[in-house]
């Protein structure tokens, strides 16, 4: 299905979103790279009104007053839940957008029926994993298959704005989300942590470092897939997501089993 561009007032300013399908309702949060509309979600529209708000800032979208942090960015979303959706929803977040799902379902947990953290940021230790300057490193951490990569159809101006605006909302520029770490425990809904096996910018610990404090979570590692999982394996994570959506608890097990 073809996604349409709309566009919402907030509190603190006009928000640009995408939405496609027919069904119950699911928030994707885009990475630090800014929208992308991958096979998955293009296959998730089958099943699944999918809606894709652009966080302010991005893709020559204008920031908003006020609007500087993660937490910031989570009570953006969860106002516009209420505005837009109306009822809880399904959140996927990849990255840079996991970390601010992983905020949304500290804070808004009653909002939100399942939550994926997609390879989320905010959980690297100091000295390990982040984003190489190195545009040939960079590739390599971000796909375990860089021939599968489609042609960005973001200028190189706009992808140069979108990665400046990592300090914007990161301010004083740590890898390790402290306060979201002591809050983990509020994610009362049911999570899964999604990671691929050779990520080159978030380590395996964080994963595990999630699983641990997120009481109702499933860790899940794609074979074969660095960060950019949607890229590198797009039918083993839609399988993975579609499962998870649908049985809950009962995804890992095998449906067809005696």
């Amino acid at each position: 299905m073809v996604f349409t561009e709309h566009v919402v007032d907030l509190k603190s300013g006009p928000l640009s979103y995408r939405v496609a399908g027919i069904g119950a309702p699911i928030v994707y949060l885009h990475s630090a790279g800014g929208v992308r509309i991958s096979e998955p979600l293009e296959e998730l529209t089958k099943s699944y009104q999918v809606y894709v708000p652009t966080f302010p800032g991005f893709d020559g979208t204008p920031k908003h007053d006020g609007v500087d942090s993660k937490l910031a960015l989570a009570e953006l979303v969860s106002e516009f839940i209420d505005k837009e959706i109306g009822d809880k929803v399904d959140v996927i977040g990849q990255s840079f957008g996991g970390w601010v799902a992983a905020w949304l379902g500290a804070r808004h947990a009653d909002k939100l029926d399942q939550l994926i953290l997609e390879c989320p940021a905010g959980f690297v230790p100091e000295g390990k994993g982040g984003l190489s300057n190195d545009p040939a490193i960079l590739r390599r951490q971000l796909y375990a298959f860089p021939d599968r990569v489609p042609p960005d159809e973001k200028s190189a101006e706009i992808a140069k704005q979108n990665r400046a605006l990592l300090p914007h909302y990161n301010k004083g520029g740590k890898s390790f989300d402290d306060a979201l770490a002591a809050e983990l425990g509020n994610i009362s809904c049911l999570t899964l942590i999604i990671a691929g096996n050779v990520d080159g910018v978030i380590p395996p610990d964080s994963g595990r470092l999630l699983k641990s404090r997120i009481p109702n979570s499933f860790l899940v590692y794609v074979h074969e897939a660095a960060h950019n999982i949607e890229i590198d394996q797009p039918k083993l994570f839609l399988r993975v997501v579609q499962d998870f959506l649908k049985w809950g608890r009962g995804f890992l097990v095998r449906r067809n089993a005696a």
